[in-house]
């Protein structure tokens, strides 16, 4: 076989090209970190560290979704704290009202600060966070969940629902709790009920007093007509009132009282046509404040008797509910910390794999990057020698 001097060039380019090839792609490892600096370098190792990649980047999106979570419980958690301290405030001022050393004047006094407090409760209540949604409103965080007032009467405008947070693959942790269920649901002790009248009444009657005997805990409305007279609704079983149930009615000194369905309500005073009455085992805070606070402002002593010894009651309710949700809410902050851990456990992991996958040994890098060096300088010697290599260096 007959070598050429083109041959001789080719091969002494070709190995050079090589060995400079191989000292790039080092110098590129060793100054990257990096072991693949392509998927070629090593396919499978490539393909795992992207599926790690993937997952690591899916438990930092977890990671934020429980930071925001943290913040949400701990706001929800310090507005349930302000309304457990206006309700106890509530009850211990019910509590003072029942003194019979009090005036009138001084149970008007009460009332007027009682009315204070019942606004300070539905500026809770219509809280909102960082974002300008409502904590309390459910799945409706645009709209202010309790509209109205004292005068008017409180409605809730939310819903039912509580917004969630995805913390991990299989957990979506509620944020919220409905303002329904904490402030709209108390329940009267077993073998009791409470007896309210309607907020928007315009007569002077209110109720005095409430016996039980065979009730069957359904929820009653008294609605006034002519006369007066009384008509009663069962709107546990007639919601749309279509049978109505007409009282007896007695009178017991100032009182009138109208019995139906195992019900003894009293109503001391004078009612308007329209007005209403609801004897319900369940019952709002804030209609339990509100007609506390009339009936403080009447000046109405039979009144005042009953709906304070009520409000004691409403505000043990509130407090028991609040709790209730509080217990729930401070539960899913420990579940919070613990998936915190637990992510912050596998990022370690995810670290860890990539950096076995993916980072270069220097030390072992470095003696490769030297040895190649001496690769180089030895095919660029070699060629230098061979590409000088001539018949007439050997003719004298």
């Amino acid at each position: 076989m007959r070598v050429t001097t083109g041959m001789i060039f080719d091969s002494g380019l070709a190995s050079m090209q090589k060995q400079h090839s191989r000292l790039l792609d080092t110098m590129e490892q060793v100054s990257t970190g990096r072991r693949i600096l392509r998927p070629s370098d090593d396919p499978v190792a490539a393909a795992r560290a992207l599926e790690v990649s993937q997952s690591q980047s899916v438990n930092t999106l977890y990671a934020a979704n429980q930071g925001y979570a943290s913040d949400a419980l701990k706001l929800v958690d310090s507005k349930l704290d302000a309304a457990t301290s206006i309700v106890t405030y509530l009850r211990t001022r019910a509590v003072e009202s029942g003194n019979g050393g009090y005036s009138a004047s001084d149970q008007a006094a009460i009332g007027a600060d009682i009315a204070q407090q019942f606004d300070e409760l539905l500026s809770v209540a219509n809280s909102q966070d960082a974002t300008g949604d409502y904590v309390f409103g459910g799945y409706s965080s645009n709209t202010k969940p309790f509209g109205g007032g004292l005068a008017a009467g409180v409605q809730y405008q939310g819903d039912q629902g509580a917004r969630t947070l995805q913390i991990s693959a299989s957990r979506n942790l509620p944020i919220t709790s409905s303002g329904d269920e904490i402030f709209n649901t108390l329940r009267a002790g077993a073998g009791s009920a409470f007896a309210l009248g309607a907020a928007a009444n315009s007569g002077t009657a209110q109720v005095s007093g409430l016996s039980l005997s065979g009730y069957n805990d359904h929820r009653y409305v008294v609605e006034v007509a002519t006369g007066p007279s009384y008509q009663v609704f069962d709107t546990t079983i007639d919601p749309n009132r279509t049978a109505p149930i007409t009282p007896t009615v007695t009178v017991s000194g100032s009182d009138n009282v109208l019995s139906f369905g195992g019900v003894s309500l009293s109503l001391n005073g004078t009612p308007a046509i329209g007005d209403e009455f609801t004897v319900s085992q369940v019952a709002g805070t804030f209609d339990l404040v509100g007609n506390f606070v009339n009936a403080l402002k009447s000046g109405n002593q039979a009144a005042i008797r009953f709906n304070s010894g009520q409000a004691i009651a409403g505000m043990d309710a509130a407090q028991d509910s609040i709790s209730r949700v509080r217990a729930g809410v401070g539960s899913r902050m420990v579940e919070v910390d613990t998936q915190q851990t637990i992510n912050s456990s596998m990022n370690l992991q995810y670290a860890d794999t990539l950096s076995r996958l993916q980072e270069v040994d220097y030390a072992s890098a470095v003696t490769s990057l030297s040895q190649q060096k001496v690769f180089l300088e030895a095919a660029q010697q070699s060629f230098l020698k061979v590409s000088n290599l001539s018949l007439f260096n050997y003719l004298s």
